[in-house]
């Protein structure tokens, strides 16, 4: 038997060869390929077992078929006993192999078995797919993806944290920050954590948070300083830098009285000494001491009163520049604000201005347009205390409403000042019916329409087209209106006269001249006093009246009058006798009485003689109408009348004697001695 080659080590080492480039063929499977061999019918049509390497017989499954062309290799195992009834080989095959060969392979090249293939579930290819993917991601994130090296940030103001992302092209999207939270350490703005350590590898999208201060708390209660006045600024620096206190600061100023370190004042706002926080203001005003010289500190008249400003610029020789305002805060009298604030200074001479409350003002708005309930519940507003002068107008707008106001809308005056309103008293009436002024004297409408000019209205009462004159036995009496109407009325029913009457109406009338026929007229006598009125009543009356003058002390004369009458006869007529028209009477007048010349009064005169003292003599010309210029002189004056303390010149300049007579409505001068 020949000697059996290891087959699968040869072709181990020529694989390996052929890596290595020492081989550029590998001996191919048709070298050592054995002779053909038939196979019987029975053979290929019963069921049979493949033997394994090591493992158990194939069950049953396809038809067996003829060896192929390309054996299949097997990783060799110890050769097994197979059963076989094929009988077309002899022992030598079996046993001995052909051409050299093992017989094992000889049989592994004889048959190939398919077997049918096992459905895979879809949920396992789903897995399958899951799995390849998280390989890939992790394949690429660890070995391909960028990666850059995070800075440590804690400590850092959050804004060198975005200065880093734009230099190293990071996606916006990856930097986040959280809630800021309080901290004593780190100010307003640092980074306080990161989620992701500083030196660490990071892909550049990777999301990382940064966790921000937001300073220390300023709702944290704060002990107070009970002592804060006996305290220098350096201590209470000190104290606020220690308890990093928000809204607290310390200034200083000049103090006269007040020694340089110590406090002057301070003030909490917005809080408490008893609620004190962080976040609570504190304001210490610190003395650096007095002024230098020539130098005056400004204190605080913020809500002080003028005059206290007053008494301190006189006493610190500065000038005020005051100017007023009106305040809803601030009283009157009271100081608004300054130009300076409080320990500044100013120079000896120098100007402080100031603006001084003029009180509450009262803000005027617009009132045109209001109406007679809006102005009343404006003028009920206690705060608008204005006084209100109204002005009735005849307007087109709707009466009781404002039409024109005498202060600006928008500004500001003090209470009490006057504020005079135009009222709209709408349009004129002229009647309540068609007939009102008919058989009225015209002189009546006129007086009626001048009343409505006065008050706005433009209307002409007897100048619209021509004024007619007729006679009239209904209306007789002269001056009666017979008939009017109107242009410009706001109706055109019956003569356009209907109420109310445009601003620009125009009124024409008719007035009567008399009654149309001539009746006898009479005149009663009794209740005229006035021979002249008697005249001109008769004339109106068509009674002829001729006239002469009696004596003034004729008995005949009516009581009471300066006349009596008589008939053409001569027959006195009783007092109280009627007139007839187209008669002749004789009016007899009382003669009026001679007039007595009167004298004209000398005037009269002051004897000075009497007098010792110019006040005496001054005082008696002035109730006679006698004028003194005085001019005092020395008691040495030789001019001085004896045993008195005057002496007198006429207005020409001549002294007069010392018993002169001065004259009424003359000017003297009197001068007067000095007195010691």
């Amino acid at each position: 038997m020949a000697e059996k080659r290891d087959f699968m080590s040869e072709l181990a080492n020529e694989v390996e060869a052929k890596k290595k480039g020492k081989l550029d063929h590998i001996q191919g499977i048709e070298d050592y390929k054995p002779k053909e061999r038939k196979v019987s019918s029975s053979a290929a049509d019963d069921d049979f077992d493949i033997p394994s390497m090591g493992t158990k017989s194939a069950k049953k499954s396809a038809p067996v078929y003829e060896t192929k062309k390309e054996p299949v290799f097997t990783t060799p195992v110890e050769e097994e006993e197979v059963e076989d009834n094929n009988t077309d080989f002899d022992e030598e095959d079996a046993y001995g192999g052909l051409n050299g060969m093992p017989a094992s392979y000889g049989e592994e090249q004889v048959v190939r078995v398919n077997t049918p293939k096992k459905q895979v579930p879809v949920i396992a290819w789903i897995l399958l797919a899951i799995a390849v993917a998280g390989i890939s991601f992790a394949i690429y994130w660890f070995k391909f993806a960028p990666h850059i090296t995070l800075p440590d940030f804690r400590g850092k103001n959050i804004s060198e944290v975005s200065t880093w992302a734009k230099q190293n092209k990071i996606e916006s999207s990856a930097i986040a920050t959280s809630e800021p939270v309080y901290s004593m350490e780190y100010e307003k703005g640092v980074v306080v954590e990161q989620s992701v350590a500083g030196g660490k590898k990071v892909k550049k999208d990777t999301p990382i948070t940064f966790t921000v201060s937001n300073g220390p708390d300023p709702d944290e209660k704060i002990a107070f300083l009970t002592d804060i006045k006996s305290m220098t600024s350096g201590e209470i620096q000190s104290w606020i830098s220690e308890n990093k206190l928000l809204k607290a600061k310390v200034v200083t100023q000049y103090s006269d009285t007040v020694e340089s370190g110590n406090v002057i004042s301070y003030e909490v706002k917005n809080g408490s000494e008893e609620e004190f926080t962080r976040g609570t203001t504190l304001n210490v005003i610190c003395s650096k001491g007095p002024a230098p010289a020539g130098q005056v500190t400004v204190d605080n008249f913020v809500g002080k009163m003028y005059a206290d400003v007053e008494s301190w610029a006189n006493t610190k020789k500065v000038k005020l520049n005051k100017t007023e305002a009106f305040s809803d805060q601030v009283d009157k009298d009271k100081v608004i604000s300054m130009d300076k604030k409080q320990g500044e200074t100013l120079k000896e001479g120098d100007t402080l201005s100031v603006v001084v409350s003029k009180g509450k003002g009262v803000k005027i708005p617009n009132l045109v347009g209001y109406t007679k309930e809006q102005l009343e519940a404006w003028t009920a507003d206690g705060d608008n205390a204005v006084s209100l002068v109204k002005k009735t107008v005849y307007n087109a707008a709707p009466e009781g409403s404002v039409i024109e106001q005498s202060l600006k809308a928008g500004s500001v005056v003090e209470a009490g000042e006057v504020l005079e309103l135009t009222i709209s008293n709408y349009l004129p009436i002229l009647q309540t019916n068609s007939r009102q002024w008919l058989g009225v004297d015209y002189l009546q409408l006129k007086a009626e329409v001048d009343k409505w000019n006065a008050q706005g209205a433009r209307i002409q009462a007897g100048q619209y087209g021509t004024v007619k004159e007729q006679c009239s036995d209904e209306y007789s009496t002269p001056g009666q209106i017979i008939d009017y109407s109107c242009s410009g009325g706001t109706s055109d029913v019956g003569n356009g006269c209907e109420r109310p009457l445009k601003l620009d109406a125009r009124i024409s009338y008719t007035i009567s001249t008399g009654g149309c026929t001539v009746k006898p007229n009479t005149l009663k006598i009794e209740g005229i006093y006035s021979a002249e009125e008697l005249k001109t009543y008769a004339e109106m009356n068509g009674i002829t009246l001729s006239e002469r003058t009696v004596d003034a002390l004729d008995s005949n004369i009516y009581s009471g009058k300066d006349y009596y009458v008589t008939d053409a006869n001569g027959n006195i007529l009783k007092a109280n006798a009627e007139l007839q028209s187209g008669g002749k009477y004789v009016v007899c007048i009382k003669a009026a009485p001679t007039p007595v010349p009167t004298a004209t009064p000398e005037p009269r005169t002051l004897d000075i003689s009497g007098y010792t003292y110019a006040e005496e003599v001054m005082a008696y010309g002035k109730r006679i109408s006698i004028s003194f210029d005085s001019v005092t002189v020395d008691d040495k004056d030789t001019n001085i009348y004896p045993d008195k303390d005057f002496y007198l010149k006429d207005a020409e300049g001549k002294k007069l004697e010392a018993n002169a007579k001065l004259k009424e409505g003359n000017t003297y001068v009197i001068f007067i001695k000095k007195k010691n």
